[in-house]
């Protein structure tokens, strides 16, 4: 049964067995390529993360340490009060995530930077060096057959609402107008989790015993060698992700138009110079990243109090985060927060819509928000009045009672 790793990919027991040689080689690759030769600031710090990482020098990735050896600040420079190490890291995201989508570089050795770390990531295995990547089916674990039964709920739901089409409010069909100009389908690409493993090889039982519990052992874990773990993150959805993207291909195709479903791992950048894109979730979708890093409201982390947090930041006013999430997320959260941004994007020349949450239970708000003429109307108290030929972003709240998000209510917007 698949399990999710307790080690992040990148961290020092995920160098061990790496070629190093080979990830040396993509890094020079990386640093000379369109994306970062021309950003001294982002090289600097991906050079400075993946050799550190390779060395084995897991105290240098801290930001305060980044910031003094990267950035030449003091030794004890403030870190709030300045972010230029968060600021170069989400550029850095953006644009490992723009160099990997396009289809030259897909069967490449994948260097990451997860959000909320310093320390890079090597994926054993990368979804993008494989064709297509298969959706999952009825058989194997719990959340595989949930992955595989909400996509037929989403093929079927759609088809329904194509038989019974409903006239959309105006405002709502503004928002998404400039998506359905050209008659393009709509990609509309789901987030996938990032780190999750399965255990594999002769002890493959042994270990889903001893690391799952029940009967297994107590006391100290036996360690785990780098090839009995198989990344299988490519194979998987999260339910209230796949639920999003029901709801949100479900009204394009009610209002009469064609969208396509796809995964993170299946979209690249050359699909989105042809169509015009929805992405679905937040930290696990690389194009919702990409979409807010250089507008007012990002995606971001911060340590406070010595709790890390992933959190919704106003680049207006940086050091007071008001919308955060504890990491990890634990079962009794009570609201999530979510970004719902409508923008032209000047490399794919297509506009692009993000709706994402911190958790999902944001990004399942952040889908009604943007499917009810109900909750949007209610968001246009706040709007212009040409609000429908400019870039929006909204910032929405939600509530969580009994595990299901409450309805989306707007605690900011933007409009430009």
């Amino acid at each position: 049964m698949p399990r999710a790793s307790n080690a992040e990919p990148g961290h020092a027991d995920g160098v061990m067995g790496l070629d190093h040689p080979a990830v040396h080689a993509q890094l020079a690759r990386l640093l000379q390529s369109s994306r970062f030769r021309n950003s001294k600031r982002s090289q600097a710090l991906l050079r400075f993360v993946v050799q550190a990482a390779l060395a084995g020098d897991q105290n240098s990735l801290k930001e305060r340490c980044i910031g003094a050896a990267v950035f030449g600040r003091e030794a004890a420079y403030d870190t709030a009060q300045d972010p230029i190490v968060r600021n170069a890291a989400i550029e850095v995201r953006k644009r490992l995530a723009q160099y990997y989508l396009e289809h030259e570089h897909a069967a490449e050795l994948r260097i990451e930077l997860p959000s909320g770390s310093y320390m890079p990531a090597f994926p054993a295995e990368s979804a993008a060096t494989e064709p297509a990547v298969p959706w999952p089916t009825a058989h194997g674990s719990p959340l595989r057959w949930i992955a595989a039964a909400a996509l037929t709920v989403i093929a079927a739901a759609a088809v329904f609402l194509l038989g019974s089409r409903r006239t959309p409010a105006s405002d709502l069909e503004a928002f998404w107008e400039p998506l359905f100009r050209d008659g393009s389908p709509i990609q509309v690409s789901i987030g996938q989790p990032t780190r999750l493993y399965r255990f594999t090889g002769p002890r493959m039982e042994e270990l889903n015993r001893l690391f799952g519990g029940g009967d297994g052992v107590n006391g100290t874990k036996p360690p785990i060698a780098p090839d009995e773990l198989a990344w299988v993150a490519p194979e998987y959805l999260f339910m209230r992700d796949a639920l999003a993207a029901f709801k949100v291909s479900a009204w394009i195709q009610s209002d009469g138009h064609a969208s396509r479903l796809a995964s993170v791992a299946q979209t690249n950048y050359s699909q989105l110079r042809h169509a015009p894109l929805v992405a679905i979730g937040a930290f696990n979708n690389a194009w919702s990243i990409r979409a807010t890093a250089e507008l007012r409201f990002v995606f971001d982390y911060r340590v406070i109090d010595g709790v890390t947090y992933h959190c919704i930041v106003d680049r207006r006013n940086p050091t007071n985060v008001l919308w955060k999430v504890a990491q990890p997320a634990s079962g009794g959260m009570s609201e999530d927060y979510a970004i719902v941004t409508r923008v032209f994007e000047p490399t794919t020349e297509r506009t692009l819509m993000s709706v994402a949450g911190i958790e999902t239970y944001g990004t399942l708000a952040a889908s009604e928000f943007v499917t009810d003429p109900t909750y949007f109307e209610a968001a246009l108290g706040v709007a212009p009045p040409d609000w429908r030929q400019k870039n929006v972003q909204f910032v929405l709240g939600a509530k969580i009672i009994d595990g299901t998000p409450g309805p989306p209510r707007i605690l900011a917007a933007q409009f430009w």
